[in-house]
């Protein structure tokens, strides 16, 4: 059987197709769509594949390819600055019409936290836009509960938008942690192996 959905590590030359499916969620006549940013410009290219390697050095950053074609995007990133933070990650999930509805993000959610895991991450956080109801339910799906609300926090569109704090332990509290690692630092037959594994489930 041949391979239709392919999970793998973003690339800097996978910028402009994964651009094109953030553009809606920033700029779109649709304030469904376009509430979820909170960012009011769209980024250059060159702006967009800076994000891509900055966040591939330290965190998984996947994209899931279908037939040539990226359907969508998940990365995580620090969830604050701080050391002693370092064993939480704030999750992203962005996806392409065509990819939504199948269950796909709830696969690349985890793939998404199996490295992480790896890396020593025990804990996640999604902050959504809460008027976002289809995002909202779909991290609940994953796993995910509400732990807090920032109200009229962002300001978009002429109005003020609220944002949700979703939480997710994915592993447990060790009593000496070690130090995360970054993404590089997993064996590379290792991370295949995550990616392969999660592939194998959307066919």
């Amino acid at each position: 059987m041949s391979v239709k959905y392919t999970l793998r590590l973003a690339k800097p030359d996978d910028a402009e197709k994964l651009l094109e499916i953030y553009v809606p969620f920033v700029i779109s006549s649709d304030r469904t769509l376009s509430d979820v940013s909170f960012e009011y410009e769209v980024p250059s290219v060159e702006e967009f594949t800076e994000r891509i390697k900055n966040i591939s050095a330290h965190y998984p950053y996947i994209v899931c390819e279908h037939d040539g074609r990226l359907l969508g995007y998940v990365y995580a990133h620090p969830y604050m600055q701080r050391a002693a933070y370092q064993w939480g990650a704030t999750v992203t999930i962005y996806l392409a019409p065509e990819g939504q509805g199948h269950g796909l993000g709830k696969v690349m959610y985890t793939a998404l936290e199996a490295l992480l895991r790896l890396q020593g991450i025990v804990v996640t956080y999604a902050c959504i836009t809460a008027s976002n109801e289809h995002s909202v339910k779909m991290h609940e799906a994953c796993g995910y509960k509400i732990i807090g609300t920032f109200n009229n926090t962002g300001f978009k569109h002429g109005h003020w938008l609220d944002m949700v704090l979703m939480e997710k332990v994915i592993a447990e509290h060790p009593k000496h942690p070690e130090l995360i690692k970054k993404i590089g630092e997993l064996p590379p037959e290792t991370v295949t192996a995550v990616l392969k594994e999660a592939s194998a489930r959307l066919q």
